[in-house]
């Protein structure tokens, strides 16, 4: 079992980052039901995790629209890198 104050810490990290990622999927118009699927967690060790759960392709899509995807596909070492258009 870990310190209650490490659970404390770790829970209100993954709390924090949870409520930036639930405005930040607002403000990308990601509806609310979709949203109310981000939890934070805490795991056994004391790892701070945030959940974002499954989203429908169009809320998702939503949130690739949102993020500033590099759209430039190149080649390196690990494959190529597949942007999000790759994807619609």
């Amino acid at each position: 079992m870990i310190p209650m104050a490490r659970y404390k810490s770790a829970r209100a990290e993954a709390e924090h980052v949870a409520v930036l990622l639930r405005a930040a999927l607002m403000r990308a118009g990601i509806p609310e039901a979709q949203v109310a699927r981000v939890r934070p967690q805490v795991t056994a060790t004391g790892r701070a995790y945030v959940e974002l759960g499954a989203f429908r392709v169009g809320d998702a899509g939503k949130l690739l629209d949102a993020l500033p995807l590099d759209t430039r596909t190149t080649d390196d070492a690990d494959g190529p890198t597949l942007t999000a258009e790759s994807f619609r």
